[in-house]
């Protein structure tokens, strides 16, 4: 029986700026740094979800643009202003959310992928049941 995430593998064009990145702005912490079969990768964890961080071998195999990850945050307006102050490209500073109840913005990290950032407005959460839409251009459908 699954039981939970074990890790989320994540390509980067370069591991130590990635490291760097993830733990600076989005406070994960590092775990370790391994090279299987010639390849370097890192564990670092949030939450106890491990991203695992490997290289890309090819630079242009990285889908630039791509919404890869998504990270809840209690106060997104703090955490955009400290990810401003530390130099993070800002995608969509926060804003209205139109699939929940709250604040969503994204952000771009240095491999070019852009992580969404969402703040839950009470009682909404992943699991509520009872969401229902606040904008007339979104109808729940199950």
């Amino acid at each position: 029986m699954i039981t939970g995430f074990s890790h989320i593998y994540h390509r980067t064009r370069d591991l130590d700026e990635a490291i760097a990145w993830y733990t600076k702005n989005l406070g994960f912490k590092f775990l370790r740094k391994f090279e299987l079969r010639g390849a370097a990768a890192a564990y670092v964890e949030l939450d106890g979800v491990l991203l695992e961080l490997s290289t890309i071998r090819d630079p242009a195999e990285i889908p630039v643009g791509e919404r890869r990850l998504g990270f809840r945050t209690r106060d997104i307006d703090a955490v955009f202003d400290q990810l401003k102050k530390n130099g993070v490209e800002i995608v969509e500073d926060p804003r209205d959310a139109r699939t929940f109840w709250g604040k969503q913005g994204a952000i771009k990290d240095p491999s070019g992928y852009i992580i969404t950032l969402r703040e839950w407005d009470e009682p909404d959460s992943p699991t509520y049941p009872d969401w229902q839409p606040k904008h007339d251009d979104v109808k729940r459908l199950a």
